[in-house]
């Protein structure tokens, strides 16, 4: 065999080696060039490489470093708003949910505040920071994010513990008489995340009418509620019951995926 050298513009010689009349690229220029495939394969998550990789072999560390904001692991995206200072998990093929956006900045969002902290202030008009949801939906299955100023050092353990707040809640704001609603508690709960944020938790359903009527309707829902500075932070889950046993598992991994912490920028 005989080797020859090459040169390509300005670049350094590229050793081949001919065999016969044919010749074939260098081990080397090989190796390179399926790396640099490799690389951009995984930066570009051609064909969901990416997601499968970190999925099969990092999950805790994709998550942990938050790379499934850029790369869907284990079937979830990552929703992060760092100068709003939360964030959470969605399924990887929900979209940023425009129903729920424009609808709540039309009428404004029903307030989740006690009575207490309303009081000396106008009612304001609240609009999600974040809401996602299935492609081709109307609204009805949908998670969302709201943010609200409460005094600072303001702890909502003073409205008991979580089984009380729900009862509350759902008594006084989401099904109160007259509305034509009617609430059910299911669960209540309360977690404390590394930062020391305590986080309430309640799954409950929301029933109006018998769901014959035109107006009528059944759902289901997962609220979590925390503060952190002079911000309570509303996460809000809900599905029509009838999906629900279906998406159970995901509506609990999003709510617990939520976290707040000190906005930055």
């Amino acid at each position: 065999r005989a080797a020859m050298t090459r040169a390509v513009g300005a670049r350094a010689p590229v050793r081949v080696v001919a065999s016969g009349r044919r010749t074939a690229p260098s081990t080397r220029r090989v190796a390179i060039g399926v790396g640099a495939s490799a690389a951009l394969a995984l930066g570009a998550n051609f064909l969901g490489v990416t997601s499968r990789t970190l999925t099969a072999f990092a999950p805790e560390f994709a998550r942990a470093k938050r790379l499934d904001a850029l790369f869907p692991v284990d079937g979830f995206a990552r929703c992060y708003a760092p100068r709003a200072g939360y964030e959470f998990v969605v399924p990887m093929e929900w979209l940023v949910d425009q129903t729920v956006t424009l609808r709540n900045a039309r009428r404004g969002v029903e307030s989740l505040d006690p009575p207490e902290l309303r009081k000396g202030r106008a009612r304001e008009v609240s609009e999600p920071d974040a809401a996602y949801g299935p492609r081709g939906t109307s609204g009805e299955e949908n998670v969302s994010v709201i943010r609200s100023s409460v005094p600072r050092g303001f702890d909502l353990s003073v409205f008991g513990d979580a089984n009380r707040q729900a009862e509350w809640l759902l008594a006084n704001v989401l099904a109160k008489p007259g509305s034509g609603k009617t609430g059910e508690l299911l669960s209540a709960s309360q977690r404390k995340g590394s930062n020391g944020t305590v986080y309430y938790t309640f799954e409950y359903t929301i029933r109006k009418g018998d769901g014959a009527a035109p107006d009528g309707w059944f759902r289901h829902n997962i609220g979590v509620f925390a503060v952190r500075g002079d911000q309570l932070y509303t996460f809000v889950a809900q599905i029509p019951e009838e999906r629900w046993p279906k998406m159970k598992e995901t509506f609990f991994a999003m709510a617990e995926s939520f976290r707040v912490f000190v906005p930055s920028g």
